[in-house]
């Protein structure tokens, strides 16, 4: 019976065991409630469950939404207002991304690489968190591995507009919505086709193509709203790769972060010149994302970039063992061993400190201000309560009550005055610079709208009793939507 279980027990049900139980653990370690969303993936969620469901909501205001609201389609028909199956869905996302870049890590260098590289990416504290917040950076990998299998595909063709053509450009416009550092897609496949010699009509086609994608995409999506704030100090967010979430760990933990980008530079640079004459278009894409990405350092940009270290750090690491080693394992991978060893009990302990986000229930210092306004929704009647949030989807997904973006600031206040006159409460956060218009027009409204917290998130501003008695909590400007206020 053993020899029969042994015959029929290929390496893959191996695989498919060890994804269960990381799927059990993931599961077990998410947030369950409304905090810790991108503002981008809620805006998605909210508009498909605005549009499927015919649900009368103000998300239409909140901006342009980036292309994930096309994957969410067929998860809103069918689990609508479900943030676990959200979260479950972007799960799976990551896992079929991981098995991708394992099987293109395979065919470029060799089955061990790939099979430490994608286990350290799966169990990492960052891909858990991203996974958990429905990040962005879950799908830009996701976006640069099928087009790296698409490209290839469109170089295998034989005719000048194959069917892969097509979608190449919408996994391009994908990617571009999502992130500055959706950029690195079409960089490098104009990189690549630029020195395409034996197919110059369809290289000058596909050049022309990634142009105007990213130029349309760019127009309708600059700015990228939604995306979470960058940091300071990218090193200190790069340790978030290993250390978790900051909610978890001091904010001055810079020196994993220098460590961490230490070993991201060694594996670009020395990829960049071992490969410098045969650079795919995967090698090329998380190159030139990790660049792009400093310049918003954010979670998404700290997954890519550890992403990229590993895929392509750890082969350079093997092939460093062997030339210093000695024979035998210990020799030939100890360091290897060490170094996954290492990295791997760090992101287990990590994982198991995780679940005390949810059962202590901390939140960020934005999710703070949030919750103050979820708070007075509960409190308030159902007419009394409309919001204006810096933080608009997020602050719907939490709140259940209508919520409008923020106001323009504006030099006349009797007109300030008057577009505001339904809105019974406002968050934001005056300390950026971006808000300081804002924050000098409701001090100028002092009188009306009293400060009920003042966090380091933010601000909320909550319109005196009488005032709002005397508006009836309505703004006729506002076009709210014609039901009682409660989302479903």
């Amino acid at each position: 019976m053993l020899a029969t279980i042994r015959e029929n027990l290929a390496p893959r049900h191996l695989g498919l065991v060890g994804l269960c139980i990381l799927a059990w653990a993931y599961m077990s370690l998410f947030r369950y409630d409304s905090y810790g969303i991108e503002e981008a993936a809620a805006l998605d969620l909210l508009m498909n469950w605005s549009i499927v469901h015919q649900i009368a909501s103000p998300v239409a205001f909140f901006g342009m939404p980036d292309l994930r609201a096309i994957l969410f389609i067929p998860l809103d028909m069918h689990w609508v207002g479900s943030l676990p199956a959200a979260k479950v869905f972007t799960m799976l996302i990551l896992f079929g991304t991981a098995l991708m870049y394992y099987k293109w890590s395979e065919e470029r260098y060799d089955n061990e690489a790939s099979m430490m590289a994608t286990t350290l990416l799966l169990i990492a504290p960052i891909s858990l968190m991203q996974t958990d917040a429905l990040g962005t950076g879950v799908y830009l990998l996701c976006a640069f591995v099928v087009s790296a299998f698409l490209d290839r595909l469109l170089h295998e063709s034989e005719r000048a507009s194959p069917s892969w053509f097509f979608l190449q450009i919408l996994v391009c416009t994908f990617a571009v919505s999502l992130h500055p550092m959706g950029l690195a897609l079409p960089l490098a496949l104009i990189w690549r086709w630029s020195f395409e010699k034996e197919h110059r009509n369809k290289a000058r086609k596909m050049i022309i193509a990634m142009i105007l994608a990213t130029a349309v995409m760019l127009f309708l999506r600059w700015g990228w709203y939604g995306m979470d704030a960058a940091a300071a100090n990218p090193l200190a967010i790069l340790a978030d790769a290993i250390i978790g979430s900051p909610l978890l760990h001091p904010a001055n933990s810079w020196g994993i972060g220098l460590v961490v980008a230490d070993l991201g530079i060694a594996a670009i640079i020395a990829t960049l010149l071992i490969h410098r004459r045969n650079l795919d278009s995967m090698t090329l894409m998380l190159t030139f994302s990790s660049i792009i990405g400093v310049t918003h350092a954010d979670h998404a940009w700290v997954l890519v970039f550890w992403a990229t270290t590993l895929f392509l750090g750890m082969p350079l690491l093997i092939q460093l063992n062997e030339r210093i080693g000695w024979r035998g394992i210990t020799g030939q991978r100890g360091l290897v061993l060490i170094c996954v060893m290492v990295l791997a009990t760090i992101a287990m302990s990590t994982a198991k400190n995780y679940k005390n986000i949810g059962r202590l229930e901390l939140k960020s210092d934005t999710d703070m201000v949030i919750s103050v306004l979820a708070r007075e929704a509960e409190e308030s009647s159902t007419d009394k309560f409309l919001a204006a949030s810096q933080w608009p989807a997020r602050t719907l997904l939490a709140t259940r009550r209508d919520v409008l973006p923020l106001p323009p600031a504006n030099k006349d206040m009797s007109d300030f005055a008057a577009k505001i006159r339904g809105i019974t409460h406002v968050a934001f956060n005056p300390q950026l610079k971006s808000q300081h218009d804002l924050a000098r027009n409701f001090a100028a409204l002092s009188d009306t709208y009293k400060t009920i917290a003042l966090i380091p998130g933010g601000v909320v501003l909550k319109k005196s009793a009488a005032d709002t008695h005397q508006s009836g909590g309505q703004h006729p400007n506002a076009h709210t939507p014609p039901h009682s206020g409660k989302t479903k």
